[in-house]
């Protein structure tokens, strides 16, 4: 009997100092500043205490600081499965799915949180912002509001909100977000830029063009407002300034979308080697991008290169054969190049199949109308829109 009473104190005492090794092995991780040091320990923490959530998200954390983001959400959703009704696990494996640039699967996670603990106000907070990177601007409002309450934003969450206004074409909120900024002393470019796009969007192109300029004197490298100030040059007529902006614009942001707007410029400038060479340049930086391709194909029309037309309409519809205007241009192709009439019309049959509508365009010379002359006066013509 002796000898069980022994035998039994001295597994008790072991399981005490085994837990009290955990403990403190865990507590040493938890203060550990290097994350792959930090790994090392918990991951030593885990094996002898594999049902810990805490040192599973400690690492998680760790993984996600190292930018090992497939260990970090297996670490996160591992403290998930051990403590499902624990509403700050699912925001912690939220934030890291914001972090990662995955908003809808980070919205999920703050829906689940809220839903688990709706008194928690940063809960909200989080899920506005995910909820504005998905463009759901209304959704983010009433989510910014649930996070205030009756409190006043600070200014850093009304910086947050404006642009959210601005999506949700709330743009008489946005201005009284504007003047509070401005009363309390706020002079930035981001303040002038916003004010920017409250202009553009009411079409009043000369005050946009001034708050932008504003934005730009404050902060000549600000990409955003060089490029709605070449929008709105552009669309005011303005297409050198517009050009300009966008030239500066593109050293900033080498980006395909930003050579396919210039692209568009030279074009309406009847620079079309330049525009091609821009469509180009945003090809090779996107190459599954169908626009662009439709976009050089058009101006090789223009340059009577027929077969780099052909090729690059055809790509165009390779890539995405729901667009129309592809349609309408290798039916221009086919007409201008050969004057085949079965394949232009099979093309523009499948550009109306595909809800292209503008039909006065092709009667435009100043349009597309130049790219079927003479046939667009046929009945047979007509009957292939219209039937």
């Amino acid at each position: 009997m002796r000898r069980i009473l022994l035998t039994i104190l001295c597994l008790v005492l072991t399981a005490a100092a085994f837990g009290e090794t955990v403990s403190q092995l865990f507590a040493k991780a938890k203060a550990e500043k290097n994350p792959n040091t930090q790994i090392k320990m918990l991951t030593q923490v885990i094996a002898k205490s594999p049902r810990m959530a805490d040192a599973y998200h400690y690492r998680a954390d760790a993984y996600l600081t190292l930018g090992r983001n497939k260990q970090a959400l297996a670490d996160y959703s591992k403290t998930i499965s051990l403590r499902p009704r624990d509403a700050f696990r699912y925001y912690a494996r939220g934030l890291a799915y914001q972090k990662m640039g995955r908003f809808s699967l980070a919205q999920a996670d703050f829906s689940k949180a809220i839903s688990l603990k709706p008194s928690y106000r940063d809960f909200y907070l989080a899920r506005a912002r995910a909820n504005a990177s998905l463009e759901k601007y209304e959704d983010s409002l009433r989510d910014y509001q649930k996070y205030l309450g009756k409190k006043s934003p600070s200014v850093a969450v009304v910086k947050e909100m404006i642009p959210v206004y601005l999506g949700a074409y709330r743009y008489e909120a946005a201005q009284k977000q504007l003047q509070r900024l401005q009363e309390a002393g706020d002079d930035s470019a981001d303040l002038y830029f916003w004010r920017g796009r409250i202009y553009s969007a009411q079409n009043r192109l000369d005050e946009a063009v001034s708050a932008y300029s504003k934005a730009i004197h404050r902060d000549a490298s600000h990409a955003q407002a060089y490029r709605y100030r070449a929008g709105a040059f552009k669309n005011m007529g303005d297409l050198p300034a517009a050009l300009e902006d966008y030239t500066v614009l593109l050293k900033l942001q080498p980006e395909a979308i930003f050579y396919n707007r210039r692209g568009l410029v030279y074009e309406e400038m009847k620079q079309f080697k330049e525009a091609a060479q821009d469509y180009t340049r945003a090809i090779e930086l996107l190459p599954k991008w169908a626009i662009p391709y439709n976009n050089r194909g058009f101006v090789k029309m223009h340059l009577k290169d027929w077969k780099g037309a052909k090729e690059d309409l055809e790509m165009a519809i390779r890539l995405d054969n729901t667009a129309p205007t592809p349609y309408v241009n290798l039916a221009g192709v086919y007409w201008l190049s050969r004057r085949d009439r079965k394949n232009t019309y099979d093309n523009l049959d499948k550009a109306v199949r595909r809800n292209f509508r503008n039909f006065e365009s092709l009667y435009d010379d100043e349009q597309k109308g130049w790219m079927f002359k003479n046939i667009n006066k046929t009945a047979e013509f007509r009957a292939v829109l219209y039937k």
